[in-house]
């Protein structure tokens, strides 16, 4: 990238265009390669993830400022100071990937719902959107590594079929599950359950 970069100074009009192209393709890759390293270190046995009480609305804020939400239509409804037991940038990372899919799959069909429940000693994190959902032959398979609705993704908006599968590796590292559902009448919302701290 810096090679390129370096390259699109000194190239000329008729030039700049190959540049361009190529700056792309790097950028793809340099994508494709991060999400790989990151559903490789996802995937990480439990025992080495240090578990500890997390605070949700900490955790959503510093999603929302990452991800650049508080621009868009999102709905938050989480009590102050409710905790969970979690690593937190699992956890963030798993908030962040899901809240950027809502966003770029959804974020034009209504608001964004980010709330949080407690269900005796469990806290249910939900993250629903009011886009057109998924068919239902492929919701058993979203979590599978390299798993890809075609119809709703494509290089341009989606990567390789990891982020879902590194969403579910980093909620079960934190000792959750996740699970997803199609919405009536319109809508897909993804479960998040962990242990309450």
């Amino acid at each position: 990238q810096a090679a390129l970069a370096n390259l699109e100074q000194r190239a000329d009009d008729s030039q700049k265009k190959y540049v361009t192209d190529l700056s792309e393709e790097v950028e793809h890759m340099s994508e494709l390669v991060d999400e790989l390293l990151m559903f490789s270190k996802a995937g990480m046995k439990t025992a080495e993830v240090k578990l500890e009480p997390v605070r949700l609305d900490e955790v959503v804020q510093r999603v929302i400022d990452r991800e650049g939400a508080a621009a868009t239509n999102l709905n938050v409804d989480i009590d102050d100071g409710m905790a969970a037991t979690a690593d937190s940038k699992l956890l963030s990372r798993a908030l962040g990937n899901l809240v950027r899919n809502a966003i770029r799959y959804a974020g034009q069909a209504g608001p964004i719902e980010l709330k949080a429940e407690r269900e005796e000693d469990l806290i249910k994190i939900t993250i629903a959107d009011q886009g057109p959902g998924l068919p239902s032959e492929i919701l058993p398979h979203i979590f599978d590594p390299f798993s890809r609705p075609e119809e709703a993704r494509s290089r341009d908006t989606g990567g390789v079929g990891l982020g879902l599968s590194i969403v579910k590796s980093c909620v079960e590292a934190c000792g959750g599950t996740i699970d997803c559902r199609n919405r009536k009448p319109n809508g897909l919302e993804f479960s998040v359950t962990l242990q309450s701290a």
